[in-house]
C-alpha cells in the first residue's frame, strides 16, 4: 500500500464575500446620519434595532448608493445578473446586550449583509454564524467568526444561521443590515 496522503475533497462550502467599503469615512458620515433619524422606540433589553421602524425601509435606495461600489463587486463576484434591496435596518448594542441565534432567509430573500459602522475589535465581537450542517467528524456544530474592522461588510447566504455574542463593553457597536432578492 502507498505511503502517500492524498487529500480529501469537501462536497459543500458557503460562500461569503468581505470587502473593505471603498471611501469609508465619507460613507461612514451618511450612515450614522441615517441612523439617528431611524426610530429606536420599539426596543428590547437586549438589542437596538430600527428593524420595526417603517420608515426607515424607505432608505433601500440611499444604501444602495451609498454601498454601489460593494454592491457592484458583489453581483460580479457570486454572479448576479442583478441585486434588489428588500429591506433596510441599523442596530447598536452596548454592554450586556446580544443578537440572538436567527437567519434571514424568508420568501425571496436570499442575500444578506452586515457592515460595521462603529466597531472596535479590542471590545467588540464580529458576528458568529453557524453552519447548518455539522463536522463530520466530531458531530459537533461549527462556527466561524471572522476577523472584521470598522469599514467592513460581509455578503452572505441569508439562510446562514448568525448571532452576535453579548457585549462587554459600554462603547456602543453598530451596524446596517440588508436583505437582498439577487437573480
Amino acid at each position: 500500500m502507498n505511503d502517500e496522503i492524498i487529500p480529501f475533497r469537501s462536497m459543500f462550502m458557503i460562500p461569503y464575500l468581505q470587502l473593505d467599503v471603498n471611501d469609508w469615512s465619507n460613507k461612514k458620515k451618511k450612515l450614522l446620519e441615517l441612523m439617528s433619524k431611524c426610530d429606536f422606540t420599539n426596543q428590547s433589553s437586549i438589542l437596538k434595532s430600527s428593524f420595526y421602524d417603517e420608515s426607515s425601509k424607505n432608505n433601500n435606495e440611499l444604501i444602495e448608493l451609498i454601498f454601489e461600489d460593494e454592491l457592484i463587486q458583489m453581483k460580479k463576484s457570486f454572479g448576479c445578473n442583478y441585486y434588489s434591496i428588500k429591506y433596510s435596518w441599523f442596530q447598536e448594542q452596548t454592554k450586556n446586550m446580544f443578537h440572538p441565534l436567527h437567519d434571514h432567509g424568508e420568501g425571496n430573500i436570499s442575500m444578506s449583509s452586515i457592515c460595521y459602522i462603529e466597531y472596535d475589535s479590542s471590545e467588540h465581537s464580529p458576528t458568529q454564524f453557524i453552519s447548518p450542517f455539522v463536522d463530520s467528524f466530531t458531530f459537533s456544530h461549527l462556527d466561524f467568526m471572522p476577523q472584521v474592522n470598522e469599514g467592513t461588510i460581509i455578503f452572505f447566504p441569508a439562510n446562514v444561521l448568525h448571532q452576535t455574542l453579548p457585549s462587554p463593553s459600554d462603547k456602543p457597536r453598530k451596524i446596517i443590515s440588508f436583505n437582498m432578492e439577487l437573480g
